[in-house]
């Protein structure tokens, strides 16, 4: 078996486990399994919906992936195809669970909920910089659209040795800029106060730490995408993809030690 299938199946195993777990935890407030926002943690109702909303979702979507790398669908498509859903659950959940938030506010029988803190966060810094590290990714892509080969290697394997290629169309803007556009999207959702006041404990600081983390993480990625651009132009060897492999690594556990600094 093909190793670009072998990790097909593990992503669409691994969302299908991920849907099962959300489902069975859909009647059940959960630190650990679920869609766990500020809405659903201060709702039982919006827990619910929300929780029996992405459980389904996610088992009908994963159920079509696997599909989908048993058909033998190229890398490419199958890791745009599989943003597309998740970054599609994100949003409609988030959706979900604010109107049963504000439906059960609405509700003379609703119990009080825990206050939390509402946190009206400056969004756009972030915003700004990850916009910023996108569009000077493109504007490199643009420069050198005419040079750069018609198919990209785009996956390499511990080796080195290139393992994995798209169409320059999807290798160097499709995937890059789906894969920005979620962590562009988390940073946003962040702009809403409910979506984060989900603990009594929560404060401005702790949103700073979700807010820097994803501007990492797409500071991280932006750079991986230029070296492979780069590579794929002649212009760095092989072992410039694994530097910034590492260097993705090494942004997202610095980001995570932010998180966890901010409790």
């Amino acid at each position: 078996m093909e190793v670009q299938t072998v990790v097909e199946l593990f992503t669409g195993l691994i969302l299908l486990i991920t849907g099962l777990l959300t489902l069975a935890f859909r009647n059940r407030q959960s630190s650990f399994i679920g869609f766990r926002i500020g809405y659903t943690y201060n709702s039982e109702r919006a827990w619910r919906k929300a929780n029996t909303f992405a459980g389904v979702f996610s088992i009908a979507y994963s159920l079509f992936l696997l599909l989908l790398a048993l058909l033998g669908v190229s890398l490419g498509v199958f890791i745009v195809i599989t943003m597309g859903f998740v970054l599609a659950e994100v949003l409609l959940d988030t959706w979900i669970a604010r109107r049963e938030y504000e439906l059960e506010e609405l509700s003379r029988e609703a119990p009080e909920k825990p206050p939390g803190e509402r946190i009206e966060a400056n969004v756009k810094p972030y915003l700004l910089i990850q916009l910023a590290f996108l569009g000077l990714y493109l504007l490199i892509v643009a420069l050198s659209w005419s040079a750069l080969p018609e198919q990209m290697a785009v996956h390499f394997s511990a080796s080195g040795r290139p393992n994995g290629f798209m169409s320059r169309a999807w290798g160097a803007v499709g995937v890059p800029v789906m894969v920005w556009a979620m962590f562009f999207g988390l940073t946003l959702l962040g702009k809403d106060p409910g979506f984060f006041a989900r603990m009594r404990r929560f404060s401005p600081t702790d949103w700073r730490a979700w807010a820097e983390f994803n501007t990492l993480m797409s500071l991280g990625l932006m750079a991986m995408s230029f070296i492979v651009v780069l590579y794929n132009l002649g212009s760095v060897s092989v072992e410039w993809v694994s530097y910034s492999a590492w260097t993705f690594l090494a942004l997202g556990f610095f980001g995570i030690y932010l998180l966890a600094k901010a409790k």
